[in-house]
C-alpha cells in the first residue's frame, strides 16, 4: 500500500475477505480513516465502507438515510439470496418497532438475569472438563460450547441438536464456499420449520413458543415470520459471543500480568468486559443501504448502494479511544459500538455481557495462569466482516 500521495483510488481495491485483512484489519482501517474515510469497492457486488467513528455512529443512528429494510445487504457478500427480510434486523420503524416489541419480553432483564445460574453451571462444567489437561484448544473446548449451550438454554433448543445447527450456521456464513452455504441454509431452514410446527402442536416455554404466543396490536407472527426471527437469533447468538470469548482468552494468555491484576482487583471485571467487547469487535462490518443519494466526505453515494459500517474500525478510532490498539482493562469511558447503536442496537447484548463476565470471573478464580502453547499458532477465521479465532491452543497449570 502506498505510503504517501494517497487518494481513494489507492484503497478502493481492498478485499475484506483475504487472509491478510481478516487476520489484522486495523492497519488498513487506520490508513482508510486518515486518507479515505469513505471507501468504495467493486468486490462482492459493490459497496461503500465507513471507517471513522463519527461516520459509523451517525449512519447507525440515521435509519432514514441508511436503511436496513433492503433484504440481504447486512452481509457482504450475500451468501444465500433471499426475498424475505430477516426480522427484525432488516426492517426500519415503524415496522421494526412493532416486531421488536414482540420479542422484547423474551429478552427482558428478568428473563436474562434468570439465565445467570445456568451460565455459571455451564462454565463450571466446562472447567471440570479442562481439569488435568496440559494443553487445550479453548475455542473448541470452551468458547464454542459455552456460547452454543447458553443459546440453547435461552431459546430452549433441543440440546442434542446443537451440534447440527452449529455446523449448518458455520457453513451458511462461509464466504469461500457459497454453494455449500446454500445447501446448509436450506437444511437449517427445514429444521427451523419443523421446530415451529412442533411448537404449534405442543407449546413449551422455549423461545419459539413464546414468540408464537406474543401479540402486538392484534398481530401474531406467521410461520414465515417465526422462521425469520429464529434464524436471526440462532445465527447471531452464538458465533459473535464465541468469537469475543476467543479473542479475550488469547489476550489474557498473552498478558499474564493483566490476569494477575484481575485476580487482585476482581472489581475491574465489568469494566474489563466492556474493553474486551471493544477490543475484539467480533462484528467488524455490517451492511446498510443508501435510502437516497448521499454526499459523505466529498464522495457521492447513489441511492440503493450498499454502505458497510465498519464497527471494528470505529472501535479503534484514536479520535475516540486513546491508544485504541491497546486493550486497557480499566478503560473509561468506553463508548464502543460493538452492539451497534440506535433502534437496531443488539437485543442479545445483555446475554453476551453475562457470558463474558462469568467466564472472566471463572478464569480469575480457577485458572489464572494461561500461556500459549509452543506448538499451535492461534488460527484466525478467514472472514473479514467477523473476527475471532478458530483455534487457540493454550497450556494450563
Amino acid at each position: 500500500m502506498p505510503e504517501n500521495n494517497f487518494d481513494c483510488d489507492d484503497f478502493d481495491k481492498i478485499d475484506i475477505h483475504v487472509q491478510e485483512f481478516s487476520r489484522d484489519p486495523y492497519p488498513t482501517y487506520d490508513a482508510l480513516r486518515q486518507h479515505c474515510p469513505v471507501m468504495h469497492s467493486d468486490k462482492y457486488g459493490s459497496f461503500w465502507m465507513f471507517t471513522r467513528y463519527e461516520d459509523v455512529q451517525a449512519a447507525a443512528l440515521d435509519w432514514r438515510s441508511y436503511t436496513s429494510s433492503v433484504v440481504g445487504v447486512t452481509a457482504i457478500p450475500i451468501i444465500t439470496p433471499r426475498t424475505q427480510p430477516m426480522l427484525p434486523i432488516e426492517l426500519d420503524p415503524p415496522l421494526h418497532s412493532r416486531y421488536r416489541a414482540l420479542v422484547n419480553p423474551v429478552f427482558s432483564r428478568e428473563r436474562v438475569e434468570a439465565l445467570r445460574p445456568t451460565i455459571v453451571a455451564l462454565v463450571d462444567e466446562l472447567f471440570d472438563g479442562l481439569a488435568g489437561k496440559a494443553q487445550v484448544d479453548l475455542v473448541t473446548a470452551y468458547a464454542m460450547p459455552l456460547s452454543v449451550r447458553t443459546l440453547a438454554a435461552f431459546t430452549g433448543l433441543p440440546k442434542g441438536d446443537t451440534h447440527l445447527w452449529v455446523e449448518w450456521l458455520q457453513r451458511m456464513f462461509n464466504v469461500h464456499n457459497p454453494e455449500d452455504g446454500k445447501v446448509a441454509s436450506q437444511t437449517f431452514g427445514r429444521y427451523i420449520d419443523d421446530l415451529i410446527a412442533a411448537r404449534r402442536q405442543q407449546p413449551t416455554d422455549d423461545f419459539i413458543s413464546l414468540l408464537i404466543a406474543s401479540e402486538v396490536d392484534g398481530h401474531r407472527l406467521t410461520d414465515g415470520e417465526l422462521h425469520s426471527f429464529s434464524t436471526v437469533v440462532f445465527g447471531a447468538g452464538f458465533e459473535t459471543t464465541a468469537d469475543t470469548l476467543s479473542v479475550m482468552l488469547l489476550w489474557l494468555a498473552e498478558h499474564p500480568d493483566e490476569m494477575t491484576r484481575l485476580v487482585a482487583q476482581p472489581a475491574l471485571i465489568p469494566t474489563a468486559v466492556e474493553e474486551f467487547l471493544r477490543y475484539a469487535s467480533s462484528i467488524q462490518i455490517f451492511g446498510r443501504n443508501a435510502a437516497h443519494d448521499l454526499d459523505v466526505h466529498g464522495r457521492r453515494i447513489p441511492a440503493g448502494d450498499i454502505v458497510a459500517l465498519a464497527f471494528g474500525a470505529a472501535n479503534h478510532d484514536p479520535s475516540v479511544f486513546a491508544e485504541p490498539g491497546q486493550c486497557k482493562i480499566d478503560r473509561t469511558p468506553n463508548k464502543h459500538l460493538t452492539f451497534g447503536a440506535g433502534v437496531h442496537i443488539c437485543l442479545g447484548a445483555p446475554i453476551a455481557r453475562m457470558e463474558l463476565q462469568v467466564t472472566l470471573e471463572a478464569f480469575v478464580r480457577r485458572l489464572p495462569r494461561l500461556r500459549l502453547a509452543e506448538q499451535g499458532e492461534p488460527h484466525w477465521k478467514t472472514r473479514g466482516d467477523r473476527r475471532g479465532l478458530s483455534q487457540l491452543i493454550v497450556e494450563i497449570e
